[in-house]
Formats: C-alpha cells, sequence, structure tokens
C-alpha cells in the first residue's frame, strides 16, 4: 500500500542531530514533503539543498510555539500528517513538550532514539559528581561533552585535583558560552566536526595536553563513537556521562526502517477512523 495516496504527505522534522538530514533526504526521496526544524542558521546549512516545503529556524520555545506551527499547517494547508522529533537524547526539555501539545492536539508524533554503542573501553556515569569515585588528582581531563555542561565539569574536574582542557564546536553560540565559562584559554581547542571524523585531531590535542582521560556524553552517535576509537589506539580512559532515560510513556523507534513501519501503522490507524466516521 502507497500511503502517499491516502493522505496530505507532510511531514515536520524536528532535527537535532546527524540523522535529522538523512532521514530528510530519504524521506524526500520516498516522495513525502518535508518541513524542517533547526535551531540556528548554522545547523541549516545542510539541509538547503534539498527540496523542502519550509525550513524553520530557532529554538523551539515552549508548547504554544510548537502548537502555532502545527495549527498553522492546518489552516493554510491540509496540517502534518506526522511530527518527527529528531533532536539531540540529552535536549531533555523539547521531547517532553512536543509529545504534549502533539497529544493535545491528536497530532500523529514519532519519536527516533539512536541505539546505545557499546561501551565495553568506557566508564558510565550518571552524573558529573560520580567522577568523584575515580582517582584523577593531577590528570588531565579532556571535556568534549558540550558547553550546557562545561562550566559544571570544569568545576567538578578542578575540585577533584586535575587539569581541565576543553574542545567545542566551531559555532557562534557555542564559542561565546565557552568564553564566558572559566577554561583557561590556552586550554581551549575550537574544532569544525567536517574536518575531524578521522580522529587525528583528536588525537594531536591528546598528544599536545598529555591527555589521560576523556569526558563526554553517551550520545549514541559518531562523536559517541569517535572519542571511543580515540581514546582506545591512545590508551586513555574514556568516562561517558549517561545518556537520559527514555519517556516511558513515549514508544519510539531506533531506525529508518521502523520509521517507515510506523508510518504505516498510522495510516492505516487513519484509514479505519475516516471508516468509522462515515458510517
Amino acid at each position: 500500500m502507497d500511503i502517499r495516496e491516502k493522505c496530505q504527505p507532510h511531514l515536520w522534522l524536528l532535527t537535532g542531530t546527524g540523522e535529522g538530514h538523512v532521514f530528510a533526504k530519504s524521506l524526500l526521496k520516498d516522495g513525502w514533503k518535508i518541513t524542517v526544524s533547526v535551531v540556528s542558521s548554522r545547523a541549516s546549512i545542510p539541509y538547503e539543498k534539498l527540496n523542502l516545503e519550509q525550513i524553520l529556524i530557532g529554538a523551539l520555545i515552549g508548547e504554544e510555539e510548537i502548537r502555532s506551527v502545527i495549527l498553522n499547517a492546518r489552516n493554510n494547508q491540509d496540517g502534518f500528517f506526522c511530527v518527527i522529533d529528531l533532536t539531540h537524547p540529552f535536549a531533555k526539555e523539547i521531547t517532553p513538550t512536543i509529545s504534549k501539545v502533539c497529544k493535545e492536539l491528536e497530532q500523529p508524533f514519532i519519536r527516533y532514539e539512536r541505539q546505545l554503542n557499546n561501551i565495553s573501553n568506557a566508564f558510565l556515569i550518571n552524573n558529573l559528581s560520580d567522577l568523584g569515585n575515580y582517582n584523577l588528582r593531577n590528570k588531565s581531563i579532556l571535556l568534549a561533552l558540550g558547553v550546557r555542561h562545561l562550566e559544571e565539569a570544569l568545576i567538578v574536574v578542578r575540585g577533584l585535583g586535575a587539569n581541565s582542557y576543553a574542545r567545542i564546536l566551531a559555532n557562534p553560540e557555542s564559542i561565546k558560552k565557552t568564553l564566558s565559562s572559566s577554561i583557561l584559554k590556552t586550554n581551549l581547542a575550537i574544532l569544525n566536526p567536517l574536518t575531524s571524523n578521522d580522529g587525528e585531531i583528536e588525537k594531536a590535542l591528546i598528544r599536545k595536553w598529555n591527555i589521560n582521560g576523556v569526558l563526554c556524553r553517551q550520545s549514541g552517535g559518531k562523536t559517541e563513537r569517535l572519542w571511543q576509537r580515540v581514546c582506545s589506539v591512545m590508551d586513555i580512559d574514556l568516562f561517558l556521562l549517561k545518556r537520559p532515560a527514555k519517556l516511558q510513556y513515549i514508544n519510539s523507534i531506533d531506525s529508518y526502517e521502523n520509521l517507515v513501519k510506523r508510518l504505516k501503522s498510522i495510516s492505516m490507524e487513519k484509514i479505519v477512523s475516516k471508516n468509522h466516521a462515515s458510517t
């Protein structure tokens, strides 16, 4: 069955991971119309060459803004067939907000959750204070867990007697927040991830600063796999900040194939509901 024959094939993708671009490209190829939301102009760059209906730029603040996008699509078009949440696993506030609004508006909603990587060569910590369980005195620790957790991590690591260094992404927001933190500017590296997929720059930083351990997030994505590979090769410790637990009331998918299956299931539900309404 071709679900595009049965309904308006317009999807709203809220993105914050590399999979967002991959999914958008595949869905377009499969014949869907796509509107994409990204948090910044820089994040929109990979999508600019895609044949999208619209790119919405800027963080979605609160329920009203999300509700406004959905209702505006209903008023000016035929609405979204489904809202697909591809935001980062550590963006803890947006998913429950999107889910709540979609439920209230009876808007089909799908959450994508990355599969967890094998962590056989890493120490998994529930929160930053758990670093106190390890002897970090006089060790050099590289923080690669994003600017949101940077200042807290700096305080914890220094409190344990370790030397702190940081690697951040080369975007204006990250740079601005990092420069306002307490990190020493000589202990800071600003990298463009597009040029460091082979890990050679990360290895060079580890050698330059004599790093003993790396702290990053259990994101399940390429960055985590990169640090696992680099730390294994360099024979240094890797500490992973545990990913927030899945929301029990949200039945998520973990692959594009499962996304397609869920969309087909939603289509069947719509057809059944329509048939019941007409009898």
